[in-house]
């Protein structure tokens, strides 16, 4: 049976686990994160009525993302299951020990939507509305597969996902040194300008750089001063084009200790 990304991404970080045993529970959460939702993803079988071509190019056309809230295929108590599960790891990881009240079904897809509509930034407040964030993944991605590839989105060059709205956490360089951002929520990716920033759309070169990163200069840490924001990114011409996207953020923990000791965020 062929794997799937998120069993691809698993393997690779319990090959990390081996090289870097002190950050054994790190990679693990992530795998345990990233196994709660392949389990999840193994269950979305519905298909998502798709509105006319013509109003999904319009929406493109005048920088509105695709997916609404309503368009998630939820089951409310495996969505419920998940959020508790993905908060009792959180709690966790952290050392607390803390009970968990039982979060009611209706509650969640309330707050859920909420957290949907309101907060597309990748930063989240509280563990609740990272543990929602979480358990969306799966079913952003399932309609991301069935409603991008209707649509050309060559010329979207928006900081925010096409898709879902949300904002990207990582980056590449492709074969022709164009950059792609990577949503942070439904794992969408699309292209956007060499230089400037997808957080606050500065295009000021006087603050805005990149630091080449990695023993073969393959990573880059671009930095902008005017919100202090940092996105990570990997070239694919130095790295080689068998980079995993979704293991990649995560092994490049030591971008984020960089970029946050140097004050972004």
């Amino acid at each position: 049976m062929q794997q799937t990304f998120r069993q691809k991404a698993i393997l690779q970080l319990e090959e990390a686990k081996k090289k870097e045993p002190a950050l054994s529970s790190y990679y693990q959460l992530y795998q345990d994160l990233l196994q709660i939702q392949e389990e999840v993803a193994g269950n979305i079988t519905t298909s998502l009525d798709l509105v006319d071509e013509s109003v999904m190019n319009d929406r493109l056309h005048t920088g509105k993302p695709q997916l609404s809230f309503e368009h998630l295929p939820i089951d409310p108590q495996l969505f419920a299951n998940q959020v508790q599960r993905i908060m009792t790891l959180l709690l966790a990881y952290q050392g607390d020990e803390v009970e968990i009240p039982l979060l009611k079904e209706d509650e969640l897809l309330e707050k859920a939507h909420q957290y949907f509509q309101e907060n597309q930034s990748m930063e989240k407040d509280d563990l609740l509305e990272l543990a929602i964030d979480q358990a969306l993944m799966p079913y952003l991605e399932h309609a991301a597969v069935q409603v991008m590839p209707h649509l050309d989105t060559k010329k979207w060059l928006r900081g925010n996902c096409p898709c879902c709205g949300a904002e990207s956490n990582f980056a590449y360089l492709d074969a022709e040194g164009t950059r792609i951002l990577v949503c942070s929520r439904c794992r969408y990716q699309w292209r956007y300008r060499r230089t400037g920033c997808p957080y606050c759309n500065n295009i000021d070169p006087k603050t805005i750089r990149f630091y080449p990163a990695g023993e073969k200069k393959s990573h880059r840490l671009y930095v902008c001063d005017h919100c202090k924001r940092y996105l990570k990114a990997v070239d694919r011409r130095v790295a080689g084009t068998v980079v995993d996207l979704i293991a990649e953020p995560i092994l490049t923990w030591s971008l984020d200790r960089a970029a946050r000791e140097k004050g972004y965020r």
